[in-house]
């Protein structure tokens, strides 16, 4: 019992000791932009987190005396197959979503009247995606989920996602709406996990976190929600808040299941041959 505990505590001390350097960065310089910008101070702090992540990713890397690539970059030759899918896989998630509400009206066509702002936002965030996906998958499942699978895999699963649902909300304060956002950032985050425990790499993993993280930029300056009694159902701009968006994200957990499975099995016949 006593060397259970003192394994549990050998592998949550990093995770802590993260979590530490992200608030000593992101809460005082949330605090200093709220205090000399007119934004909510947490607008402010969910971007300073970022920022926060990053400083302590990197000094995470310098305490564990490891590389980036580590976490799970290696191998690009295979890499470039795997971000191209998930590139793939989570666009065509959102078409088959998006095609389903428009034709069932669910949601408008609604293209937002600021012409700058949405070619700037439809060309200038497709790098800034993939730059979130890098930076969030490094971070959740690089070196989060991996630190906890050295205790327990069901651990690894339910805290890295539900750290990376609270980080996701939106809102501060809880309402039905919160919970259901809270479930769908949960779904998410275990799926981005699986494909992580599937091919022991991050690319999958960040291809689909960039595909899903532009769409759901972009979703907001083209399309709108008109009917609000039936969020709940289908969510709302978030996209992950509704029971359909759910089912979606199950969805795609078969799918990477299905592909890494034949992937592994392509593999094997090539290196028979």
């Amino acid at each position: 019992m006593k060397q259970t505990i003192a394994d549990l505590r050998a592998v949550l001390w990093p995770v802590l000791r993260f979590g530490l350097w992200v608030l000593l960065v992101s809460v005082p310089a949330s605090l200093l932009i709220s205090w000399w910008f007119p934004f909510p101070w947490w607008k402010a702090f969910r971007r300073c987190v970022s920022i926060g992540a990053a400083v302590s990713l990197w000094l995470t890397l310098k305490s564990q005396r490891r590389s980036l690539r580590s976490y799970g970059f290696v191998n690009w030759r295979a890499g470039k197959r795997q971000f191209s899918f998930g590139l793939l896989l989570g666009g065509g998630a959102l078409v088959f979503l998006f095609g389903l509400y428009l034709v069932s009206g669910v949601c408008q066509l609604k293209l937002t009247g600021d012409h700058v702002k949405f070619w700037r936002t439809i060309l200038g965030f497709i790098p800034a995606a993939v730059l979130v996906g890098v930076l969030e998958e490094a971070v959740f499942r690089g070196f989060l989920l991996q630190q906890l699978l050295i205790y327990s895999r069901p651990l690894a699963l339910i805290l890295s996602s539900a750290l990376y649902a609270i980080v996701h909300l939106k809102q501060p304060h809880f309402t039905p709406t919160t919970w259901l956002e809270l479930g769908g950032l949960f779904l998410l985050g275990n799926l981005l996990a699986l494909t992580f425990l599937l091919t022991q790499q991050l690319y999958l993993a960040v291809g689909l976190h960039a595909a899903l993280a532009y769409m759901a930029r972009v979703n907001k300056l083209v399309v709108s929600f008109p009917d609000t009694s039936i969020s709940w159902l289908v969510g709302t701009s978030r996209l992950v808040n509704g029971v359909v968006s759910w089912a979606v994200l199950l969805g795609l957990a078969a799918i990477v299941t299905w592909w890494a499975r034949t992937s592994r099995r392509g593999g094997a016949r090539h290196e028979e041959a």
